[in-house]
């Protein structure tokens, strides 16, 4: 199964409390898309999936789960990567380390507007609008990585562009597409529950406080039929 895995991080650079630092992806205004008519596309495997897990900001306490994917696809040329859609379905969430009552609950949390407001936004989109080929440093030769990835993430109807370093790699009409973990401040895209900033939470509640930083971590392949 190919999977994406979204971790929402204790501290916008940590992994957890006193944890290591996860590398901040660049986020700024949305980005133009380029026509790629001229593209061979390559859909992504119908099994893949989205792995998420959320931490609350200062006890460090996590959830975690899947969501699934929708048509989604990776456009190339001349053996590169071009452009593509990676398409979240937020129907096909799932918590997957609660059980019954409790995976009840949460998920319907999950879904409604303190969160990801599926009813009225039942997907989330990351269109490619720009690879680059020209990543050279001596810490992304260690890692092997070889692009820097634009694009637009839109999730609750917010557009934001994102730019993170990647391994990709083409070989007969099939993608390989990896990145190490970075992460994106949730706030920007209107996801504002319990948030640290929100100053209508008492000080005893602060344990409730969930995190501004959500980690990604890519990793999926795309078959050529």
């Amino acid at each position: 199964m190919k999977k994406i895995a979204i971790i929402a991080a204790v501290g916008f650079l940590t992994v957890s409390c006193g944890g290591e630092k996860a590398n901040q992806a660049t986020t700024g205004e949305a980005q133009e898309v380029n026509a790629l008519a001229d593209a061979e596309k390559v859909v992504l495997d119908a099994e893949s999936v989205v792995e998420w897990k959320g931490f609350k900001t200062y006890t460090g306490d996590s959830h975690n789960g899947t969501m699934g994917l929708g048509k989604s696809y990776f456009a190339i040329t001349d053996d590169e990567l071009v452009g593509g859609a990676i398409l979240i379905d937020l129907n096909k969430m799932d918590v997957t380390d609660l059980r019954d009552r409790k995976r009840e609950s949460l998920l319907g949390h999950l879904r409604d507007a303190d969160f990801f407001f599926v009813d009225s936004f039942p997907t989330a989109l990351f269109e490619i609008t720009e690879v680059n080929y020209t990543l050279n440093t001596d810490s992304a030769a260690e890692d092997g990585l070889n692009t820097i990835v634009s694009g637009n993430l839109t999730l609750r109807g917010v557009t934001n562009s994102i730019e993170f370093p990647a391994r990709i790699s083409v070989e007969n009409g099939s993608v390989s597409f990896d990145a190490p973990t970075f992460s994106i401040d949730r706030t920007l895209w209107g996801v504002n529950f319990h948030n640290r900033d929100d100053s209508s939470i008492a000080e005893s509640l602060k344990d409730n406080l969930i995190d501004h930083s959500i980690e990604l971590t890519i990793s999926v392949k795309a078959t050529k039929a």
